[in-house]
């Protein structure tokens, strides 16, 4: 359960990620520079499934899964500092080609804890709940951005006079700030599951699946 709480926390904040990354480009970028971030961004998820197709995945995967998602929320974190065009699309690249290896560090864990003969309802389950915020990010992001965050950043806006003198004012630095919060997220996910013991020793006090040889 605490596995499956992680990544459907994890799932909100990607989701506001993949819909207000454009946006964040565009503010201060062309049209041809987010082309550029979002193939940076989608050759870093395909080297990353080619990269632990060809490992094949650490012995401690929990460590695994919590180490990446640490590295993923630091990448958010300071990819929303700047309005750098660089500092964003290796950002995108590190976050994305984290992604296969930390999917498949739980895929391996729930295929080898879970009994086969329930696999398919667990695994319906696991999916619906995992992805059940999913929604819920896609209907909060945009009225965030343009009603909260973006209004907080402008020129003239609440917070131009303190956070602003950090990060910068104007179109996009709303949105920034939001990538900010949603990264210092992201670092307490996986700090919080690494303080249970229950979830830090997963695939110790579990244990594996016995095949049935059908002798």
């Amino acid at each position: 359960m605490g596995l499956l709480l992680i990544f459907a926390a994890s799932n909100f904040i990607i989701s506001f990620v993949v819909i207000l990354l454009p946006p964040l480009v565009l503010s201060f970028a062309s049209p041809k520079a987010l082309g550029t971030v979002l193939s940076v961004a989608s050759v870093g998820l395909l080297t990353g499934g080619i990269f632990i197709s060809i490992w094949g995945g650490p012995k401690r995967r929990i460590n695994s899964i919590l180490g990446l998602m640490f590295l993923q929320g630091m990448v958010l974190f300071l990819g929303g500092f700047k309005a750098n065009l660089p500092l964003i699309t290796v950002a995108s690249f590190i976050f994305l080609f984290t992604a296969p290896i930390v999917n498949a560090a739980s895929q391996a864990i729930w295929q080898t804890k879970v009994p086969y003969d329930v696999q398919g309802r667990v695994f319906a389950m696991r999916r619906m709940i995992a992805w059940s915020t999913i929604p819920f990010a896609y209907i909060l992001s945009g009225p965030l951005a343009d009603k909260v965050f973006e209004p907080m950043l402008a020129v003239n806006g609440s917070q131009a006079n303190l956070i602003g003198r950090i990060i910068g004012t104007g179109p996009g630095r709303g949105i920034g700030l939001l990538f900010i919060i949603l990264g210092a997220l992201t670092l307490l996910i996986p700090i919080i599951g690494y303080l249970s013991l229950s979830l830090r020793r997963v695939e110790d006090d579990i244990p594996d699946v016995v095949p049935d040889c059908g002798c």
